[in-house]
């Protein structure tokens, strides 16, 4: 068996005094197809938070193969913050040309794909404020989908 992608050791979350995560332990090995379930309130998207560095875990850890993320950490706010105002071919290209080094070409045939797929073809030019809820969804989904992910977390995927 093949090392874990992503493992889960002993994670908790506290808010103040309220304890929302509690001992998480868990681990997805390539090709495993991983559901989080649980009541509102449960935690889950606190959880997917912390795996994302949306929020940091009072205690635990999260290991990409085998890498605690402390040492990772850093450049995901800041992309973040550059993807807002773009048009949404842009958005679905510029991870892939900064990180992936592609060359613009490849990247927009790759971008092109996968806004193709999830049916935002139309709407390559429109920037966010021109979409609507569901199709800036869309666009992060192709987006996520172009820089051909191992490991891709959706938190409640079949809402609006």
């Amino acid at each position: 068996m093949s090392e874990p992608i992503l493992q889960i050791n002993h994670l908790s979350k506290t808010f103040g005094s309220h304890e929302v995560l509690r001992d998480i332990d868990f681990s997805v090995n390539p090709g495993d197809v991983t559901s989080i379930i649980g009541a509102s309130g449960s935690g889950k998207s606190t959880l997917l938070r912390c795996i994302n560095l949306l929020e940091t875990p009072t205690s635990g850890d999260i290991l990409y193969h085998g890498t605690n993320i402390d040492n990772i950490k850093g450049g995901a706010s800041a992309y973040r913050s550059h993807v807002n105002n773009m048009t949404a071919l842009k958005n679905c290209m510029i991870g892939q040309t900064k990180v992936l080094k592609k060359s613009r070409a490849e990247a927009k045939a790759s971008a092109l794909h996968y806004l193709e797929k999830v049916g935002m073809a139309p709407y390559i030019n429109a920037k966010p404020s021109q979409l609507s809820g569901g199709q800036k969804q869309r666009v992060a989904i192709a987006r996520a989908l172009a820089m051909e992910p191992e490991v891709l977390l959706f938190d409640e995927p079949t809402s609006a």
